[in-house]
């Protein structure tokens, strides 16, 4: 054993304010799962997921190779564990692979030299040139020095040979089934005891070319598939061991669009009704195959997030972006058959703010259309330039007058204590703020109308209220407008909410990473990163902010509903009664879902068990009110685990709140509501008038 020679994985998450990356390691347990079983028994390899493992294991058992994963969200953190264990040990051969690498060939060379402890760099997937690194450094005895001396070409692999960039030749592996199984073989057990989200992928590619994708390169276009026993086998081994998790991730990229999906559905929705698992299935759907997507999305019963990332319904910016959109017929059934599967259905759609010829009245229609097609959940993200994309090239910022700033990434900022001593570490990003079509000012004022749809609208928060607007032929979209334009109506703690909002939107901005670097390194900054006063994913926080503020934002919701009606002489007595009453049902039901051992009661006019049955699309002036009758408001066993289970995962992280009002199927974790009529009391309550 003595004589093994080490290598240790890692796809490290930040954790100083809780785990930013909540879920498993699952892209390089499959390097691993495939060096395992083409290398020789001589080589010990471990698996690892937080940076205090790593770290604690490379002071006492030092690896020859460490193997690390690069995204935007752990390149920093990763590289700081690497060059500080290289500094300790110089023999010890650095390799990282993963997206978040350049595809120009200077821009290369640059990125090797900035992070010069990285011995070679694994492009496209990770396992085949792993696999034969690892046979070269064999042959050289693992000096990695001499290897690159002689400049060998070395498959998926790119380093530097003094200053020359050499890479060799690119290559997908052609069977998928030749990777062995992360889960079945054991390599992932123990992240099913960590508060992390199992993912799982049947396929590899992408056939589309986004030019804001990694995955929109061309030598990725053709899709690959894994044997459907084997998804079978390892579906069933997640769901007997995911306790800790009701959520499931599919990392596949088009999700539903191809017929061996609709297997995999099946799969699902047996082990929900033998494990009652997963609860909330995420995966990206595919952009063809209407009807094989809609028959995913009816398997699965609607656990699954089913939706479009259409990025903007403008023309133009689709162009400049290379991508096509699906059609509107197609995206409307999408919706309408998500909204009808059952009363906790999920539909979503994806707008990007800021791409590439955007203007703030083209970003208003990208979000109006899917509001007023029905969707209950708008993501909205801004334009990152990523490395190794197209839309990041010099030649699209100049052709668009891309303004861009750095800042850092949400949850991704610390100060770790790696080998005896600290060391101040931050994720940065390259966000687009304007261009030649978007000043700053309309950035901003996008992002305000952001934050009042992540509030208002998503996840069907106020759906009774927003359904019933539908049907009085007002626009659900027109009454967030004039909710945004009149700050007027905002009572202080709003208002307050919403300054700060537009104060941290506008901040913590730079112009260079390495001013970002420069400033958010230094000891007093970084502490205010750590401590939430700088870098917080600003829409989230304050979306939850504004949540725990339910009284007050609903009845602000209600005033803009109502001056909404009123312009178009729809605003009858009936209506602002009806419209009362339902604000204080849904406050009711939806105040603080995550106090689960709380029982609300309060009476109503209405039959609202009745109201549900109709998913509230009614009118208003139709209804009769009658004798107050009284509800209780309660959340049941299976609720309060699952909420549990939700805070397990979320209140770990960042802005835990915001993420588990964005990501949870928040209708599952609304109070039930029961009936109990009080013939006298509701006689009584009737004589002296109150609604």
């Amino acid at each position: 054993m003595g004589s093994q020679r080490k290598i240790y994985f890692a796809d490290l998450t930040h954790t100083a304010q809780g785990i930013s990356a909540p879920t498993f390691p699952l892209g390089i347990s499959y390097v691993m799962s495939y060096a395992k079983k083409e290398l020789s028994p001589d080589f010990d390899l471990r698996l690892f997921k937080y940076p205090s493992d790593l770290a604690e294991i490379i002071k006492k058992d030092p690896p020859d190779v460490i193997c690390l994963s690069n995204y935007s969200w752990n390149r920093e953190i990763a590289y700081k564990i690497s060059s500080l264990a290289k500094a300790s040990h110089p023999e010890l051969v650095v390799v990282f692979g993963g997206p978040n690498f350049p595809v120009d060939s200077a821009e290369k060379i640059d990125f090797l030299k900035k992070y010069s402890a990285i011995d070679f760099y694994i492009e496209l997937e990770g396992e085949l040139g792993f696999v034969d690194l690892v046979r070269r450094l064999e042959s050289y005895g693992f000096d990695a020095e001499r290897l690159k001396r002689n400049g060998e070409k070395i498959l998926n692999c790119t380093y530097l040979s003094q200053d020359q960039l050499v890479h060799g030749p690119l290559e997908r592996i052609s069977d998928l089934n030749a990777i062995p199984s992360p889960y079945l073989t054991g390599i992932l057990d123990p992240f099913f005891d960590a508060p992390l989200i199992p993912m799982f992928e049947t396929t590899r590619g992408c056939p589309f070319s986004c030019t804001f994708c990694a995955d929109g390169l061309a030598i990725k276009n053709k899709v690959k598939r894994y044997d459907p026993g084997r998804v079978r086998e390892e579906l069933h081994y997640i769901a007997k061991k995911a306790g800790r998790s009701d959520e499931f991730i599919i990392t596949d990229l088009n999700f539903g669009m191809y017929q061996e999906d609709l297997e995999t559905c099946r799969i699902i929705a047996d082990l929900q009704e033998k494990y009652n698992w997963p609860v909330l299935v995420s995966g990206s759907a595919g952009k063809n195959q209407k009807e094989r997507i809609i028959e995913a999305a009816r398997i699965l019963k609607g656990t699954w997030t089913i939706g479009a990332a259409i990025q903007s319904f403008d023309p133009d910016v689709l162009k400049a972006i290379k991508r096509s959109n699906i059609s509107t017929d197609a995206y409307k059934e999408y919706i309408k058959v998500g909204n009808e599967l059952n009363k906790d259905a999920f539909t979503f759609t994806e707008i990007i703010l800021g791409l590439p010829g955007d203007t703030k009245e083209k970003h208003f229609e990208s979000l109006r259309y899917p509001i007023e097609n029905n969707v209950n959940s708008m993501r909205m993200y801004q334009a990152m330039l990523l490395i190794g994309t197209e839309m990041a090239s010099a030649k699209c910022r100049s052709d668009y007058g891309l303004v861009t700033k750095f800042r850092t990434i949400p949850g991704c900022v610390g100060i770790y204590p790696f080998f005896g001593k600290d060391h101040p570490v931050a994720e940065l990003e390259e966000i687009i703020v304007g261009s030649r079509s978007m000043s700053f000012e309309d950035y901003i004022e996008c992002r305000v109308m952001n934050l009042f749809i992540e509030t208002f609208y998503n996840n069907a928060l106020f759906e009774e209220i927003m359904t019933m607007v539908r049907r009085m032929g007002v626009s659900v979209f027109d009454c967030l407008l004039y909710l945004k334009n009149h700050p007027e109506l905002y009572p202080p703690k709003i208002k307050k909410i919403i300054s700060e909002f537009i104060r941290q939107t506008s901040k913590d901005l730079y112009d260079t990473r390495e001013q970002a670097e420069r400033t958010v390194l230094t000891p007093e900054i970084i502490e205010k990163y750590i401590g939430g006063e700088m870098g917080i994913n600003e829409l989230l926080v304050h979306k939850a902010l504004l949540y725990i503020e339910m009284e007050e934002i609903s009845a602000l919701l209600l005033k803009s509903v109502q001056e909404c009606l009123r312009e178009r002489d729809l605003l009858t007595p009936a209506v602002e009664h009806y419209l009362a009453q339902l604000r204080r049902f849904i406050v009711k039901r939806k105040k603080d879902i995550t106090h689960t051992d709380e029982t609300l009661e309060d009476h109503f006019n209405y039959d609202f068990n009745e109201l549900e049955k109709l998913r509230y699309n009614v009118d208003p002036n139709a209804l009769t009110p009658r004798e107050p009758m009284k509800y209780i408001f309660f959340h049941d066993d299976k609720q309060k685990k699952h909420i549990q289970n939700q805070l397990n995962i979320y209140s770990g992280t960042p802005i835990g709140l915001g993420r588990l009002l964005q990501r949870s199927i928040l209708s599952r974790m609304y109070r039930h509501f029961e009936c109990v009529r009080e013939p006298s009391l509701a006689k009584s309550r009737a004589v002296n008038g109150n609604p």
